[in-house]
């Protein structure tokens, strides 16, 4: 029996692995490993510039830790007063400057402050504190002889409320009477000025015009919210004096009643009588009617 035929050899290149006789070569493939890289160290100039770069952050930063060091928190100064305001900055390293403006908290009192309580800020620095000036004031308008509508709109237009009580009193119904405060007084925005309105039925008293001049008496009269009605008489006292009136002295009356007054002509034979009514101050209407006493 004629031997099996070997196998061809493996080329002379190829790395074989040689199995027992009777069973399969198997090839194996096996890399060559080549000379490691070469590592190149930094050129010198690159660690320096890196130390340069190191030196420089840690010195930013210990001047940023002084700094920081030199800085205080801004004391809080809302709500004390001017003179607490300024004690506080001073005790805290701070200098405080300050001005006014209107508000509704009490006047003198610190309502605002730049920069706000608890910021940091370097020793010696400036605060700013914001004093209330109170309510802005306003001056009281003349109101008395206008009509409460218009005294009402009137203040109203300023800033100013309004309160009316109705009085007795000799003036036309509706007509501010008394005002209070009175005109030219210097208030706060918000104030209320209390009007007195005349209900148009008051009742006065009849003042004691008998025995003096006629000018008088009626001044007095017209003065007191009553209408003189004047009537000359003979008599024999001194001429144009009042000799007698009705209604009687301090008498209370409805206002605008008629007060009459007698008023010496002196005593003369043809007397001539005058009748004079007083309508108001400034309005005056005069009868004259001759007589002859026999």
């Amino acid at each position: 029996m004629t031997p099996p035929t070997p196998p061809p050899p493996p080329p002379p290149d190829d790395p074989t692995v040689v199995t027992p006789a009777g069973r399969r070569r198997e090839y194996v493939d096996e890399e060559v490993a080549g000379p490691p890289p070469v590592v190149r160290p930094y050129p010198w100039w690159l660690w320096v510039l890196a130390g340069i770069f190191l030196a420089l952050a840690i010195l930013f930063g210990v001047l940023w830790w002084m700094e920081r060091n030199d800085t205080k928190d801004v004391p809080s100064l809302v709500g004390l007063n001017a003179a607490q305001a300024r004690d506080k900055a001073s005790s805290d390293g701070f200098t405080l400057e300050t001005l006014s403006r209107p508000s509704g908290q009490p006047a003198g009192t610190v309502i605002d402050q730049a920069p706000q309580a608890g910021a940091g800020l370097e020793s010696g620095a400036q605060v700013m504190a914001v004093i209330s000036g109170g309510q802005a004031q306003v001056t009281v308008p003349k109101l008395t002889g206008s009509t409460a509508t218009a005294a009402g709109q009137l203040l109203e237009s300023q800033g100013l409320q309004s309160t009316t009580r109705s009085v007795d009193s000799t003036k036309p119904k509706g007509i501010v009477v008394a005002q209070d405060p009175p005109e030219g007084t210097k208030v706060a925005k918000g104030t209320s000025v209390g009007l007195a309105v005349s209900s148009g039925q008051g009742t006065v008293k009849v003042p004691a015009v008998q025995g003096t001049a006629q000018a008088d008496a009626v001044s007095a009269i017209t003065k007191a919210g009553l209408v003189p009605v004047v009537i000359q008489v003979p008599s024999q006292q001194a001429e144009g004096n009042v000799i007698a009136q009705d209604p009687a002295p301090n008498q209370p009356v409805r206002a605008g009643s008629k007060v009459r007054i007698n008023v010496s002509g002196g005593p003369a034979s043809t007397q001539t009588q005058t009748v004079t009514t007083s309508q108001t101050e400034t309005e005056t209407t005069a009868t004259t009617v001759t007589t002859t006493t026999p």
